[in-house]
C-alpha cells in the first residue's frame, strides 16, 4: 500500500527520556511543528496523557485521521505492550491502542520502533524502491525490523526482527543484554565495538569515539579493530541474508555513520550462499533520528486507508 498524500496523520516516538509528536503532512513531518515532553516516569496513565495532550494541541491546526506511535518494547495486534519495553517503567501491559483510540476519538496504531524505522526507510527513505527490506538497528544495541510486501513482518508472538539474538559462537565469551551468550549485538553493537578495543587498548577510558579518532589519523591498531567490527556486522547480516534473501538491507543507528559501506558489502558478498553474491546491496539509511515517527504516521495513514475503504 501507497501513502495516500490527502491524509494528515501524526507521528509519535517514545523512547524512555521523551515523546515527540509530529505532524505527517503530504509524506512528510512537518518539523517546524512537532511537539516534546519528557517522558513520564514510572507511570503508564502519565504517559497516555501525555500523548493524549500532544495529539489534542496538533488537532487545532490539522485534520488528524489517525496517529501512529513507535515505541520500544514488543507490541501485540491489539496494541497492547507484551514485553521488551526496556527502561520505560510501568509501560508493560498497557493498552495502549484501545485506551488512546477511547480518549482521542480516531484511529491509533503501536508498533516496535525498529518495524516503524523499517517502515519508514521502506515507505519513504532510502528503500522505497525495494521488497523485501531488512533494517539493521546499529546503536548501542542491535535489532532490525523486516517489511515484505510493504507490510511489517511481526512473526508469530510480534518478535520478528529480533536479529541481534543470532548466535555468532558458542565459546561463552561475551555475556548479551538478554543474558545469553556471544550474540551478534554483543559483537557488532556500538557496545560490542567498545568491548573488542578494550582487548587491543590499555586506555581503559577508551570509547568509540576516541577509536574513531585514531582510525582517521591512521593508527593501525584501531585500523585493526575497525576492521574486526565490519567482520562481525558481516558475520550475522550475511545469516540474515541467507535465511530471508532481501532485496536491499538498509543500516541506521547512531553507529550506522561509521560504517564503511564498500567494505561490509564486500565483507558481506564473500560469507552469503553463491547464489546471492551478486544481488548484495547495503545502504546506509535516510531518515536518521526521524525514522521511527515517519514510519509510525506511516502505519497510521495505512490505517486511515482501510477505514475509508470500510466506510465508502
Amino acid at each position: 500500500m501507497s501513502l495516500d498524500q490527502e491524509i494528515v496523520t501524526v507521528g509519535i516516538d517514545m523512547g524512555g527520556t521523551k515523546i515527540a509528536a509530529c505532524p505527517f503532512v503530504n509524506g512528510q513531518l512537518v518539523k517546524d511543528q512537532e511537539l516534546r515532553e519528557a517522558t513520564p516516569q514510572n507511570d503508564a496513565e502519565a504517559i497516555l496523557q501525555t500523548m493524549t495532550d500532544m495529539v489534542e494541541q496538533l488537532k487545532k491546526t490539522h485534520d488528524i485521521k489517525a496517529v501512529g506511535i513507535s515505541t520500544a518494547g514488543i507490541v501485540s495486534n491489539d496494541g497492547i505492550m507484551i514485553g521488551g519495553c526496556g527502561n520505560i517503567k510501568g509501560w508493560k501491559g498497557t493498552k495502549v491502542k484501545s485506551e488512546l483510540e477511547e480518549r482521542l476519538g480516531i484511529t491509533v496504531e503501536v508498533e516496535n520502533d525498529a518495524n516503524c524505522a523499517a517502515l519508514a526507510e521502506a515507505t519513504v527513505g532510502c528503500a522505497k524502491n525495494f521488497d523485501p527490506v531488512l533494517l539493521v538497528i546499529v546503536g548501542t544495541g542491535l535489532g532490525g525490523g523486516i517489511i515484505w510486501g510493504n507490510k511489517v513482518w511481526r512473526g508469530a508472538n510480534y518478535a520478528g526482527g529480533e536479529i541481534g539474538h543470532i548466535k555468532l559462537n558458542d565459546k561463552k565469551a561475551r555475556r548479551c543484554t538478554c543474558g545469553d551468550w556471544d550474540c551478534w549485538e554483543a559483537y557488532a553493537s556500538g557496545t560490542g565495538l567498545q568491548n573488542t578495543s578494550h582487548l587491543f587498548f590499555a586506555d581503559p577510558e577508551m570509547d568509540n569515539y576516541k577509536l574513531m579518532e585514531l582510525h582517521k589519523k591512521g593508527d593501525e591498531t584501531a585500523i585493526e579493530v575497525i576492521n574486526q567490527w565490519h567482520d562481525y556486522l558481516s558475520l550475522g547480516m550475511a545469516s540474515v541474508i541467507n535465511t530471508l534473501d532481501p532485496e536491499a538491507v538498509v543500516v541506521s543507528g547512531g553507529m550506522a555513520q561509521f560504517i564503511n559501506y564498500t567494505k561490509l558489502n564486500k565483507k558481506v558478498r564473500d560469507r552469503v550462499v553463491d547464489a546471492l553474491k551478486d544481488k548484495i546491496n547495503i545502504l546506509e539509511g535516510s531518515m536518521g533520528n526521524d525514522s521511527g515517527m515517519v514510519g509510525a504516521a506511516c502505519l497510521a495513514n495505512f490505517a486511515a486507508q482501510k477505514n475509508d475503504m470500510v466506510t465508502a
